[in-house]
């Protein structure tokens, strides 16, 4: 499969923030603001935690969760903004945090689709209870009417993410941009 940069390299954060880092975030969130445009008439059917979820396996936590923020940002410009978006960056940081820790090991691409699927589903968990506490309403009645939202957010990410992680490792071997993705 590939293997995982570590959350904190021995690299600066000046080299971080250099011209193709900030380059490579911009295209990034700007394909994932297509994309969740593009699917935002379909309830749940996201690509982009896919998309997320492999970015955190190939590039660093902090990337990852720069490009997570900045596309749920500027996506809600066009789809809405509210309280809820805080609460989707929180729930999407939390997911690619877990993710990180979770593929320690090169596993099988069906176990990590499985795994993504259930990444998946707990998001929906986790900001049907943050928005359960926002609006102070019952966590189970959130739970429950989100069930086939979250069910369905799951579904596409599993069909998503094998075809995302192929075009990525691709991407990032063909064009000998420096990664963690290995042949």
């Amino acid at each position: 499969m590939f293997k995982r940069k570590i959350i904190c390299d021995n690299t600066s954060m000046k080299s971080f923030l250099s011209i193709q880092t900030i380059s490579k975030v911009a295209m990034l969130s700007a394909l994932c603001v297509v994309l969740r445009y593009i699917f935002s008439s379909l309830p749940n059917i996201q690509p982009i935690t896919a998309l997320f979820l492999v970015l955190a396996g190939a590039e660093s936590l902090l990337f990852s969760v720069l490009v997570m923020s900045l596309s749920l940002l500027i996506s809600s410009f066009l789809l809405g903004f509210g309280p809820w978006v805080m609460f989707q960056i929180i729930s999407f940081a939390l997911v690619l945090l877990l993710w990180r820790l979770l593929i320690i090991k090169t596993w099988h691409p069906h176990i990590l689709m499985f795994l993504a699927a259930c990444l998946a589903f707990l998001y929906g968990i986790i900001i049907d209870s943050l928005m359960a506490v926002f609006w102070e309403m019952p966590w189970w009645s959130y739970v429950v009417a989100g069930l086939p939202f979250n069910l369905y957010h799951a579904l596409s990410t599993l069909l998503f993410y094998p075809i995302l992680e192929k075009v990525m490792r691709r991407f990032y071997n063909e064009k000998n941009v420096k990664t963690s993705y290995t042949s």
